[in-house]
């Protein structure tokens, strides 16, 4: 198969998987969260687990590849149902965010279905087969470089 066929069908695929996986997302957020959305739960998420929990609003727009706008709708939406709190600070860009306990038990809550989505659609995957999908898509997105720039190399080995 030449390489642009085989770019092509990577397009198609991740397209699939994507819409798939945000129907998936929007549905979960809605029916556990009503009032948010898909990118709010995936900045909490973003929150979680790349940021240990804490980040200022500037630091979330990369991994969740949506705007300051978007960032602050967000937060608004996730700190009125008490997923988020903004703690003290003189701007509303320099306040870092922190997630509740509230926030963290969602997350488990949400990502469960998510994870039986992937293991159906990942099943026919070997262990070392995931580790090198994870390992090409962090570095093919560019995904996390600025949080954990040595991390794939560990993981990779574990």
């Amino acid at each position: 198969m030449d390489r642009q066929l085989r770019d092509r069908r990577i397009i198609v695929a991740a397209l699939v998987w994507g819409a798939d996986l945000e129907r998936s997302a929007d549905r979960t957020a809605r029916a556990l969260t009503p009032g948010l959305n898909a990118r709010d739960i995936l900045l909490l998420a973003a929150l979680a687990f790349d940021r240990n929990g804490r980040a200022l609003p500037s630091q979330l727009i990369g991994p969740v590849h949506t705007t300051a706008a978007g960032i602050s709708g967000s937060l608004d939406r996730l700190e009125a149902a008490q997923l988020v709190q903004r703690q003290i600070g003189s701007d509303a860009r320099t306040r870092p965010i922190q997630i509740t306990r509230a926030g963290t038990d969602l997350l488990t809550d949400i990502l469960a279905p998510w994870q039986e989505w992937f293991d159906g659609a990942l099943e026919r995957l070997d262990d070392n087969e995931r580790a090198d999908l994870y390992r090409l898509l962090v570095k093919a997105s560019g995904l996390w470089d600025d949080v954990w720039p040595a991390r794939y190399d560990d993981e990779t080995t574990s």
